[in-house]
């Protein structure tokens, strides 16, 4: 159980490292491309691409993160209204879906990833690399739904334990 725990805590540092790093990355690029365009130094001509890349990984790998520490935006409140025992039993559904919907999104991600022949126009980077994030960050949150789910269904059949 302890390594398990210590692998939670280096993906989480992990996915909230990566954003951090792309969000960074991504208001350096965006003043150094204003800068440069207003006093016309030079034109960055693979802007684009980085941009795209940086925020795609920012988007699917910050949302993660945030799936990982149930930080998401989630209601809540028809769970509260319902109280026992049908609370518990919408939460199970609740994740249920969201794990149905996170195995569609990783298998179609994979599908699209595997499919892509395409590189970008200036830098030829492989769109794969890419496109490479949405199923690993759906795998990622299907993973921690698993736990949720283990976490509702214990909730459910002992009303002591917190979801």
């Amino acid at each position: 159980m302890g390594a398990l725990i210590a692998i939670d805590r280096i993906v989480g540092k992990i996915l909230r490292g990566i954003p951090v790093v792309c969000f960074v990355a991504l208001f350096g690029i965006l003043f150094v491309n204003v800068v440069s365009r207003y006093f016309q130094i030079w034109a960055f001509s693979w802007f684009d691409e980085i941009v795209e890349a940086l925020f795609a990984y920012l988007v699917f790998l910050g949302a993660a993160a945030l799936w990982r520490e149930n930080e998401h935006f989630r209601i809540d409140w028809m769970e509260m209204a319902l109280g026992r025992p049908f609370g518990p039993i919408l939460r199970i559904v609740s994740v249920l879906l969201s794990m149905a919907f996170l195995a569609i999104m990783a298998v179609k991600g994979l599908d699209l990833t595997m499919r892509s022949r395409a590189a970008t126009p200036i830098l030829s980077v492989p769109t794969a690399y890419i496109y490479a994030v949405i199923p690993v960050s759906a795998a990622i949150m299907l993973v921690y739904s698993v736990r949720d789910f283990a976490v509702a269904l214990l909730a459910a059949i002992k009303p002591s334990v917190k979801p």
